[in-house]
């Protein structure tokens, strides 16, 4: 025990703490509510981790800019049950919970439906840990709104696509056949992408994939697009529309659930 003078008053310490006359000391209890509200006002402000609870799955959702989304529906599929997924949606501070406290191992999933120039899409949300986990341990599940990016066990990315059907004449040489990894799209975001951001120019060689050959992880948003074969201008024009210019702007339509595609055909 010392003591020292505290704004002209005599105080004393003992265990770290300073007790002043006339000033209550803190107990125990409050010191504790204290943290524990702070810890929750942590986690509401996206600081610091939220902590396992038995029984219980939570977590919180952020955006592309890292602030909390509300009204992502959480998916907890029930793997040992047909149909008996929990379901539920992140509140104001991007946060949610579910009791899990059932046999069971579940795998969690999440995602977003958004309005972007006049059409609804529904976008998956990115885990931070995507293993599965018994429901009577509970679990913590954060996730997060990526415009791109591989997406767990080598299922597609988080962008969408742009593919092509390259017209395979060359009017200039018909003995010639049109390769589709020499074609090079020029995609030009026309305002903001989906999540409010501003995009910048894609240049990219297509490549060949399961769906056919383009450009793949390409950011949800309007573009407009140009392309050209070996430096070569390429028509452009929306896939079965039979019209073609020099460029166009289009759109991402879905193509199953939350994969969405524009599909071209390009000529010489």
């Amino acid at each position: 025990m010392r003591r020292l003078l505290v704004a002209g008053v005599l105080a004393v310490t003992l265990s770290g703490c300073v007790i002043t006359p006339g000033v209550p000391a803190p107990s125990d209890t409050q010191g504790r509510v204290e943290q524990d509200g702070a810890r929750q006002d942590d986690a509401r402000q996206g600081k610091g981790d939220l902590e396992v609870e038995a029984g219980v799955l939570k977590g919180r959702v952020v955006g592309t800019d890292g602030k909390p989304i509300q009204g992502a529906e959480i998916v907890a599929d029930n793997q040992l049950l047909y149909d008996s997924n929990l379901v539920v949606s992140t509140d104001a501070d991007g946060l949610y919970r579910v009791d899990t406290d059932v046999a069971a191992t579940f795998h969690v999933t999440a995602s977003k439906k958004i309005d972007f120039n006049g059409k609804t899409y529904l976008v998956e949300l990115a885990p931070e840990d995507d293993t599965s986990f018994a429901g009577p341990t509970g679990a913590v599940r954060n996730f997060t709104w990526k415009l791109t990016g591989e997406k767990p066990d080598d299922l597609g990315h988080y962008g969408s696509s742009v593919l092509f059907y390259l017209d395979s004449v060359d009017p200039q040489n018909s003995e010639v056949y049109l390769e589709d990894e020499n074609v090079e799209v020029t995609l030009t975001p026309e305002g903001p992408l989906a999540d409010g951001s501003q995009g910048s120019t894609i240049t990219r060689k297509a490549i060949r994939t399961p769906d056919g050959s383009g450009l793949v992880d390409v950011p949800l948003g309007r573009y407009r697009i140009s392309a050209n074969y070996q430096g070569r201008p390429l028509q452009v024009g929306l896939r079965n529309s039979g019209q073609y210019a020099a460029e166009l702007v289009a759109d991402f339509t879905q193509h199953i659930s939350s994969v969405y595609w524009i599909e071209l055909e390009l000529k010489l």
